[in-house]
């Protein structure tokens, strides 16, 4: 009898050796994707400086044009206040006006990224920006001849 149990208990230490054997193959392809993936991660995530700077390096093209806009409006507008005074507080204020309007935008836009890093975003909570460019300056109904 003591023959015959023998083998039983090899086959078991063989099964056993041969389950341990696998966890451990699996084990280690789990730690082998899990850094792999780890690995992906950390080379696309790179400094917010850094993807600025690489955006503005793609971008380039459509920036310049931009800034070379930007410096004939303001040039312009310097021109026309100081040859038109009394001009200056009407185009400062439509300045002003536009500027809050841009930031308000700006504002609404970073606290929807924020929601979005938090994992707080919900496609119902996205709030409407204001679709008037500019609801400061409102200037009052002209009447036409017509109507008078």
């Amino acid at each position: 009898m003591t023959t015959s149990a023998t083998p039983v208990k090899d086959f078991a230490l063989e099964e056993q050796h041969k389950q341990k054997f696998i966890l451990s193959q699996n084990l280690a392809a789990l730690i082998a994707a899990r850094n792999d993936t780890l690995e992906q991660y950390g080379q696309a995530a790179t400094s917010i400086p850094a993807a600025l700077v690489e955006l503005k390096w793609v971008n380039r093209r459509e920036i310049y044009p931009l800034l070379v806009k930007e410096e004939v409006y303001g040039a312009v507008l310097n021109e026309i206040m100081r040859r038109y005074p009394q001009l200056k507080a009407k185009i400062m204020a439509r300045i002003e006006a536009n500027f809050q309007v841009i930031k308000t935008q700006e504002m609404a836009t970073l606290t929807l990224l924020r929601q979005l890093a938090d994992g707080e975003f919900k496609t119902t909570t996205v709030v409407a920006l204001p679709s008037d460019p500019s609801p400061a300056v409102k200037t009052a109904p002209t009447t036409s001849p017509a109507k008078r």
